[in-house]
């Protein structure tokens, strides 16, 4: 069986992490996997080099682009690939372009954002033989918005937590003040980091904390002018894109998410492998990375109020903190082990191939 996951580009970012590990997974199951990639020079090429997968770069010449794939169709037809499975969003309008195309050669689609999609990620996933989602939430959302209900052809395969993250033994913040408030997301204005700083400004005075916004993005600058405006810049630290966050969650207490739009936020499932109890608007996908009233808190979108006061109730309650770390870390394991969705994947391509 010959697989070929495409990628745009493999930035560090949560599906190119995915597809790297994926394609990881099918190879050393025994799979012919190839990654194809339409642009050179992403931060993740490296890592995708000493994998067990081949890696093949379009050749867009000079002109570098996400959603440029010159020759893609002929590659995968003279390399006599039997599923080719588009990973992220331009991937999967190429998806769209393609599918369907022959009988040798099978399409799937994926879906896993909460941004409105194009016009030809909505082809994909309506005209190829198989679409996957990362979350029920997704699912349900490209039935209502979008009118795409494949039944039996769609499933949810939830991404798998692929670092590594610290036993309870070896978190080495667990007793210790301040408490330590997490966020790792990108600065778009859907990741809302600014109604985060405005929620824990007016966190009452007496508690003890300390609330580290990690990531880049367009937004960082004006959240870093904010937190000195709102007079906490010495409580919040920016310590920009971290390539593994793995120390950043073992120095905190909570993890804290304010997104307006989601499909099903990798950092919560981190967070939740690290031990760390969430709060979190109830946006997307973002129930299922957490079992609410158990190992976090689910909090009615917008609902400032009962943010701050589920937030509150949490650092100031050192007996709550540790049984919801406890769950959490039950949670994640039960739910987003790194070695389920390769055999998820592995039992939908054998369907495929001999259906």
């Amino acid at each position: 069986m010959r697989i070929a996951l495409l990628q745009d580009h493999l930035r560090n970012g949560g599906t190119e992490n995915q597809t790297l590990h994926i394609a990881e997974g099918l190879a050393q199951a025994g799979l012919e996997t190839s990654v194809i990639v339409f642009r050179e020079g992403g931060i993740l090429d490296k890592q995708a080099a000493e994998g067990s997968f081949q890696v093949r770069y379009l050749n867009q010449g000079p002109l570098k682009t996400d959603w440029f794939a010159p020759g893609l169709m002929k590659l995968l037809l003279t390399e006599d690939f039997d599923v080719a499975i588009g990973m992220g969003r331009m991937a999967n309008c190429q998806v769209g372009l393609l599918a369907p195309s022959t009988r040798e050669l099978k399409f799937v689609s994926t879906f896993r954002t909460g941004k409105s999609i194009p016009y030809l990620q909505r082809r994909a996933l309506k005209r190829s033989d198989r679409l996957v989602a990362n979350s029920r939430e997704a699912l349900e959302r490209l039935h209502i918005k979008y009118g795409i209900d494949r039944g039996p052809d769609a499933q949810v395969i939830y991404n798998g937590c692929i670092r590594k993250f610290p036993t309870e033994e070896e978190q080495t913040n667990s007793g210790k003040r301040p408490i330590r408030l997490v966020c790792a997301s990108m600065f778009r204005p859907e990741k809302k980091q600014k109604r985060l700083l405005q929620i824990c400004s007016k966190l009452a005075r007496n508690l003890d904390w300390k609330l580290t916004l990690a990531g880049d993005g367009s937004e960082r600058n004006a959240c870093i002018q904010l937190a000195s405006q709102l007079g906490i810049d010495d409580r919040v630290e920016f310590p920009g894109l971290l390539e593994d966050p793995t120390n950043l969650y073992q120095k905190s207490h909570i993890a804290i998410h304010a997104s307006a739009k989601e499909s099903l936020p990798n950092a919560l499932v981190e967070a939740q492998m690290s031990g760390l109890p969430v709060v979190a608007y109830d946006v997307g996908g973002v129930g299922e990375t957490f079992e609410s009233n158990v190992s976090g808190l689910l909090i009615d979108h917008s609902n400032e109020d009962a943010f701050i006061d589920s937030l509150e109730k949490l650092i100031a309650d050192s007996n709550l903190r540790q049984r919801m770390s406890a769950a959490a870390r039950d949670y994640a394991r039960k739910h987003f082990s790194p070695e389920a969705p390769i055999q998820a994947y592995i039992e939908l391509l054998s369907r495929m191939i001999h259906a």
